[in-house]
């Protein structure tokens, strides 16, 4: 089992249930809906095959609902595809029509108004370029730079241009509402520019009488990189979603970019996604790249919680084989690294608070007597979340009797989430925990377990205590 988790984005491929099964199965933790590309009646329908897969295979997965967010697109067009020539010209307008490829609809009228001429728009993420050649109150005439394809509802990205949009839209409102009401685990709020965007999601949420789905900001422009550190404060976690960010900044900056977002994650105890073209080749062909194998590889090696799969499992051909694929890269990876020398590049320090001091000396006891696990007694996730942020050398179990905590550790690294009934006692939660370590691994004699947690459950909301146990 991977302690680098892997999320997979739901589409046309992969919807079925067998195939939803199958990709759980070969390491998915977290589905996503891209609600970009979904309406409510399919999202609602791939939810349902999710939990019924569950049931049936006593797994926890988590559902990551994702935003549309203040983006601009391209309407529909008259086919699937439709192909730009380089040097002809194309008409974008804000009157609502079918487009071709000599006219487009924009889902953002008030593109007409800000556009300038020989300002660059980039269409479809940034695989067919225009320049600005004429405007009118209606529409903009642009020549096309390159040969290239668009797609209905595919993306407009102006990286000069500064637009005022509302982040909240009322399909962004009524998605939100629909997140809770399916008690999705996780919301990936799409372009993100500030604390203040997260914050007007959160106040939504409390209007909703939902304190537990966990917000996981997309980083995908200038203005949020340069947030950071407030987005994360105001964060469960953030989306490194290099699609927009290599269009939106010079596509060269964007690994140091990524590895400084993981970092400063890390740093605040924050969860890390990795996202986009992370084996995009797989769209295609049944193997990917070596220069794909060693993304996915540099991520890992980041420290980030997750990576994710857009449309190579949404659209692409192989959907099951790249989720296998990646799972076999994640696996091979994990096998180099030190949790000796990751556990020293923590800082120790006066100030640890209780329950990261306990969480810090169970990595190092578990590393240290090579346990075959640890098992973390959790009602909040809290206690699990922290032993995850300083990346043991073993799989963490977290074991709750919390259906919505379980849920919500699916994407924290190195965590296998386990539903269990209430204990009442410290004893109880040793046994437990021995009893659970055998149902999920090959347990020998004098294996060790490190047994961390928090009693009594629902009245103590930080971790206090610590357990080595040897299995007899």
């Amino acid at each position: 089992m991977n302690k680098t988790k892997m999320i997979a984005t739901i589409g046309p491929a992969s919807d079925k249930k067998e195939t939803i099964k199958e990709m759980i199965l070969n390491g998915v933790d977290v589905i996503r809906i891209n609600m970009s590309h979904s309406d409510f009646d399919y999202a609602r329908k791939v939810i349902l095959s999710v939990r019924e897969i569950d049931v049936e295979l006593s797994t926890q997965t988590g559902i990551m609902i994702d935003t549309r967010g203040p983006e601009i697109r391209i309407g529909n067009l008259e086919s699937k595809k439709v192909k730009l020539e380089k040097g002809k010209m194309i008409k974008i307008t804000k009157n609502n029509i079918v487009g071709n490829s000599d006219i487009v609809s924009t889902t953002f009228s008030g593109l007409i108004k800000y556009c300038k001429l020989g300002e660059k728009i980039l269409v479809n993420d940034g695989n067919v370029e225009l320049v600005v050649e004429s405007k009118d109150m209606d529409e903009i005439i642009c020549r096309i730079n390159n040969d290239g394809y668009i797609r209905s509802n595919c993306s407009i990205n102006i990286p000069d241009a500064d637009f005022v949009i509302k982040f909240l839209s009322e399909f962004d409102k009524e998605t939100i509402k629909f997140a809770v009401l399916m008690q999705a685990d996780y919301l990936a709020l799409s372009h993100v520019r500030n604390q203040l965007d997260v914050l007007d999601v959160n106040d939504l949420l409390i209007e909703l009488n939902d304190d537990r789905i966990q917000l996981i900001s997309k980083i995908e422009n200038k203005e949020a990189i340069d947030e950071i550190e407030k987005i994360l404060k105001v964060s469960d976690g953030v989306m490194v979603a290099r699609g927009d960010l290599g269009i939106e900044i010079d596509i060269e900056k964007i690994p140091s970019v990524q590895k400084r977002i993981a970092k400063e994650a890390r740093k605040k105890e924050k969860v890390c996604v990795i996202a986009t073209e992370m084996l995009s080749t797989m769209q295609e062909n049944p193997r990917p790249t070596r220069a794909e194998v060693s993304d996915v590889a540099n991520a890992v090696l980041d420290g980030t919680d997750a990576v994710m799969l857009s449309s190579e499992t949404a659209i692409g051909k192989y959907p099951i084989e790249t989720v296998s694929t990646m799972n076999r890269i994640i696996d091979e990876i994990e096998k180099e690294i030190d949790y000796n020398d990751l556990l020293l590049e923590y800082d120790r320090n006066d100030k640890l608070d209780i329950s990261m001091a306990i969480a810090y000396s169970t990595v190092d006891s578990a590393n240290r007597v090579n346990a075959k696990a640890i098992v973390c007694s959790t009602l909040s996730g809290n206690t699990a979340k922290k032993i995850s942020y300083y990346r043991p050398g073993c799989p963490v179990i977290a074991i709750s009797p919390d259906e919505k905590t379980i849920r919500g550790l699916s994407i924290n690294y190195g965590i296998i989430p386990v539903r269990v009934p209430m204990v009442n006692s410290t004893d109880e939660i040793v046994n437990l925990s021995k009893e659970e370590v055998k149902k999920i691994f090959d347990i020998e004699k004098n294996d060790k377990i490190v047994i961390a947690g928090s009693f009594p459950l629902e009245e103590v909301d930080y971790t206090n205590f610590m357990k080595i146990e040897e299995i007899k």
